[in-house]
């Protein structure tokens, strides 16, 4: 049975010789009532921030996902462009062949280049995109660090007034 803030009120206890204040044990059932409210209240704010995190975790996910997208598009664009690079050099350096060797040997430098420039773009992308990575796995970190702490939290009040509500009732 679960107890609500209103059973808790609306208990009566009979009368006997000897027995406890009646106004005293009305008085200590409002107060575990307007206790056991915060506690409801208090339930319902951490579950709605629960909530809250959950959403961003997903949100932090998704953005994951797109930045990842993003660099492997990235990463294909610049793995493209390069062998484009290459490809072009390579038309140029045929056509200059045969007027002479020594722009052949120039071509080939500039391919070089080309090829160091387009291989050293694509590690800053993939460098800056792990960076990212790593803060988005932080956050989630930090976030499923917390809900855990909320929860363990939560139940650890739950647990003490759970205790306490035995401990009443066997004193009684």
């Amino acid at each position: 049975m679960k107890v609500t803030p209103e059973m808790i009120r609306e208990q009566r206890f009979k009368v006997k010789l000897s027995g406890y204040d009646k106004n005293e044990v009305i008085a200590f059932l409002m107060d575990i009532a307007e206790d056991l409210e915060m506690l409801i209240e208090e339930n319902t704010v951490l579950k709605s921030d629960m909530e809250t995190f959950q959403r961003r975790q997903k949100d932090l996910e998704d953005l994951f996902l797109s930045v990842k997208q993003f660099s492997d598009e990235k990463m294909k664009r610049a793995d493209l462009e390069a062998r484009n690079i290459i490809s072009e050099a390579e038309k140029k350096a045929s056509e200059i062949q045969l007027a002479a060797n020594q722009k052949l040997l120039e071509a080939e430098q500039r391919s070089q280049e080309l090829q160091l420039q387009a291989t050293h773009k694509a590690r800053e992308v993939l460098k800056e995109t792990e960076k990212a990575k790593n803060e988005i796995e932080r956050s989630l970190a930090d976030l499923k660090n917390r809900k855990g702490s909320l929860i363990s939290e939560l139940r650890a009040i739950l647990d003490s007034y759970q205790s306490w509500i035995r401990d009443q009732g066997n004193v009684g």
